[in-house]
């Protein structure tokens, strides 16, 4: 008889065979090659949004810093200036500055104490119209120089400007007490109108403005009667009227020496002086004469003052 119990029945065990075993190795692999490439995107995307925001801060940094404004380039306040105070200058120094103003562009004055004008600021300046072959047509002429004598309107203008800019006697500026003087006069051909030839001078005195017009008339008859030359007369003006003053009026030029006389380009032959003639006498004169010139004519002035004064002086009176 069999034995109808069958034996115990053995459980069946899962074989992994060698391909699938590979496979599961090329799938871990792959699984961490994924996780890392994941990993490495997350890391790349940490860094750009660090930078991003680094960036953002740094750009508002800059923005504060540009609308804040620095020390060095605020703007210093400009401190508000002291007031000072002049001193009045005291009299002593007020008199070497008015002394200095004058020697700069003030007159001078002569050592015989006489006003002179400044040498720089008035050296004196022709009429080309007058030379010594026209001096018969001109200076010579009697009311010549009224038509060419300029406005006092001018002469006040400028006389007032002249002594503005500092040309005055001892600081006073005063019109009255100046005459708007040419160096040269116009009797002895100075320009009119030239500045170089007007200077303000002064009523000082007995060597001011009205001695002067003595030697300037002076000097022109002496050139109308040929006595000396017309250079000759412009040079004594020019040079110092004080000394020409002393020379011919109060002496005879023939015993004091002339000043030196400035050249006149080509001056045009003088015809020779006619000689003195001898004095007449009182038998053989002519009828109603009062006396005889030097050069031997004759005149009926009532006083021997300016008798022949265009004819070299007079020789007699009778």
């Amino acid at each position: 008889m069999t034995d109808s119990k069958s034996a115990p029945r053995r459980r069946s065990r899962w074989k992994v065979t060698p391909f699938a075993r590979i496979g599961i190795a090329v799938g871990v692999v792959a699984l961490i090659v994924v996780a890392g490439v994941a990993a490495s995107s997350l890391a790349s995307a940490k860094l750009q949004n660090t930078a991003a925001v680094s960036h953002s801060a740094s750009a508002v940094a800059a923005v504060k810093s540009s609308a804040l404004p620095s020390a060095s380039t605020a703007p210093t306040p400009t401190p508000t200036p002291t007031p000072t105070t002049t001193s009045a200058v005291p009299s002593s120094a007020a008199s070497a500055a008015a002394e200095t103003a004058a020697s700069a562009g003030g007159a001078a004055v002569s050592s015989a104490g006489a006003v002179l004008p400044n040498a720089v600021r008035t050296p004196g300046a022709i009429n080309a119209a007058v030379t010594q072959a026209t001096i018969a047509q001109t200076i010579c002429t009697s009311g010549w120089t009224s038509t060419i004598r300029p406005p006092s309107s001018f002469t006040t203008a400028l006389k007032v400007k002249q002594l503005a800019s500092g040309y005055s006697y001892q600081g006073d500026t005063r019109t009255a007490d100046y005459e708007e003087d040419h160096l040269i006069s116009l009797e002895l051909g100075g320009s009119p109108t030239a500045e170089a030839n007007l200077w303000p001078e002064p009523y000082v005195g007995t060597s001011g403005a009205r001695v002067k017009d003595q030697i300037e008339n002076k000097l022109n008859a002496l050139v109308c009667s040929g006595a000396i030359t017309l250079a000759t007369a412009q040079s004594a003006i020019t040079s110092n009227w004080w000394g020409a003053y002393q020379i011919y009026v109060l002496h005879t030029p023939a015993t004091a020496p002339a000043p030196p006389a400035v050249a006149e380009p080509a001056p045009a032959p003088q015809p020779p002086a006619t000689p003195a003639q001898p004095p007449a006498s009182a038998s053989d004169h002519p009828v109603g004469a009062t006396g005889q010139c030097v050069d031997g004519t004759y005149t009926s002035a009532a006083h021997r003052t300016g008798a022949c004064s265009r004819h070299g002086g007079l020789s007699v009176y009778y």
